[in-house]
């Protein structure tokens, strides 16, 4: 989920509530992190939520995919 997609859901019980709290810890505490990153690949994960590890083999192929594609930008950010 991208920074600007969070989105204030309606909580119909607790459980909801509580992985509404926790989405929103852990989307603060990626930017916390990626704070002192040199480099950064953004990868489109809109439809999934940051609690779904069903979805891991996916997000990691995803990665796989970008970082081939940038590859070379990514070498030469190292170069440098």
């Amino acid at each position: 989920m991208f920074e600007n997609e969070l989105e204030e859901k309606e909580k119909i019980n607790i459980f909801d509530s509580i992985s509404g709290s926790l989405e929103l810890l852990c989307h603060e505490l990626s930017n916390y992190e990626l704070e002192g990153a040199d480099y950064l690949l953004k990868i489109k994960t809109k439809d999934i939520s940051l609690l779904d590890k069903s979805k891991i083999n996916y997000l990691y192929q995803l990665g796989y995919i970008e970082t081939k594609g940038k590859i070379k930008e990514i070498k030469k950010l190292l170069d440098d």
